[in-house]
């Protein structure tokens, strides 16, 4: 097992973090509780580090606000959708799971594709990982509100690959980014042929 350096293991905003949810659970600003939520911050990141963050993150903040709004939007319309689902009357909306591969290669890009549609109301995500016998891309697997035939099921996928693409055209550098598009063209090319092949 490695060590991790003590000046690796304390992150500064991770501190920060932990000393405001402190406060915000002690719901008092005192120096009392700014200093013992400095011990516990330290403590706990002392304690038990986190890995260190090796992604090729680059922030391009007018991408990162497209992608903040084009959430923000997806948000209302979904609430919008359940809400209705919820309250029309006849037969229950069918549900399904929907299997998506990520081209993204970088576990913090997977992570926030899924959070982004996760938090999306009518969308959860049931698994994240490689299909059986299969090393890449990795797959994400949706259960979807209201998707109940192929087209809907196409609809449900295209939404998570474009939340995917505005989440690595947000954050990926330069190489990462041509990296990302060379796989997906790949991938298009791979599914025209065995389109065709059927």
């Amino acid at each position: 097992m490695t060590r991790i350096p003590v000046r690796e293991r304390v992150s500064l905003p991770l501190l920060t973090g932990l000393v405001v949810l402190w406060l915000l659970l002690w719901g008092d600003v005192s120096w009392a509780n700014v200093l013992s939520g400095l011990a516990v911050g330290l403590l706990a990141t002392l304690v038990l580090p986190l890995p260190a963050l090796r992604a090729p993150v680059r922030l391009r903040p007018l991408r990162v606000l497209a992608l903040l709004a084009r959430f923000a939007v997806d948000l209302v319309r979904a609430s919008a959708q359940v809400a209705w689902l919820a309250v029309r009357p006849g037969q229950q909306p069918r549900n399904s799971v929907v299997g998506v591969p990520l081209h993204s290669g970088s576990d913090l890009f997977v992570a926030a594709t899924a959070q982004l549609t996760s938090l999306v109301p009518g969308s959860v995500i049931v698994e994240i990982g490689p299909r059986p016998g299969e090393e890449q891309p990795v797959w994400i697997y949706v259960h979807a509100l209201g998707v109940a035939d192929p087209a809907a099921r196409d609809r449900a996928r295209a939404a998570v690959r474009a939340t995917e693409r505005r989440v690595v055209r947000a954050l990926a550098t330069r190489d990462a980014l041509a990296s990302y598009e060379e796989r997906c063209r790949a991938a298009d090319v791979a599914d025209r042929r065995e389109e065709a092949s059927r």
